[in-house]
């Protein structure tokens, strides 16, 4: 006489449940690695190209000044900021995708295009190139786009002659061009550029 072993046959079920859903998890993470060459057409690609090649280096101080209010952002990648508790903002490449999205031509957007993209970016480019990109194309109001054109309008200096103070004053207004702008609030940009000072001197000294 054959017994029916109930027990087993569920162990058996779960078994396979649990399997396909690792596959699925696999499959997924995959198309997060790859998917965004397949989103992305060539005009897309090329957009990305040129205009992350176009952009003028940004001189170390303010390179090593925002790897060091935002701890080692530079060496991260996007998947170090989904899986932990910092800001996605402190990624200049999930940055730079939200900044070029509009450009793409990429019809009905989501939030998982915008990780497919960040990838793809990722993937080809460093988070310094990202950097690069965001504060030079950035429009800090005022008819002033870019690092050095607001540099030379607020501080009277090039970008690569600022001091830490003063490149956390450029930071403060990255942030938010017409709170932390000295001339329309000056308390809130104090206030914000001695903020992000403050950070820079605790985080050089660990």
């Amino acid at each position: 006489m054959i017994t029916f072993d109930y027990q087993h046959f569920i162990m058996k079920i779960l078994k396979r449940i649990l399997l396909f859903l690792l596959l699925i998890l696999i499959v997924f993470l995959l198309y997060i690695e790859i998917g965004g060459k397949y989103i992305l057409n060539n005009d897309a690609k090329r957009t990305i190209t040129f205009n992350i090649r176009s952009t003028r280096k940004l001189p170390k101080n303010i390179t090593s000044f925002y790897n060091t209010i935002y701890k080692n952002s530079l060496s991260k990648n996007s998947w170090d900021f989904f899986l932990t508790t910092s800001s996605q903002k402190d990624c200049p490449c999930y940055q730079m995708t939200h900044r070029i999205m509009p450009q793409l031509n990429i019809k009905n957007t989501s939030a998982l295009d915008y990780i497919l993209v960040t990838r793809y970016i990722e993937h080809n480019f460093s988070q310094n190139e990202c950097l690069n990109f965001n504060l030079s194309s950035f429009d800090f109001l005022e008819n002033k786009k870019g690092i050095e054109s607001v540099s030379k309008s607020f501080l009277n200096k090039s970008a690569e002659d600022l001091k830490p103070i003063e490149v956390a004053e450029v930071f403060a207004l990255y942030e938010k061009p017409l709170k932390n702008n000295r001339k329309r609030n000056p308390d809130n940009a104090k206030k914000r550029t001695e903020q992000l000072y403050k950070l820079y001197l605790e985080n050089s000294t660990h």
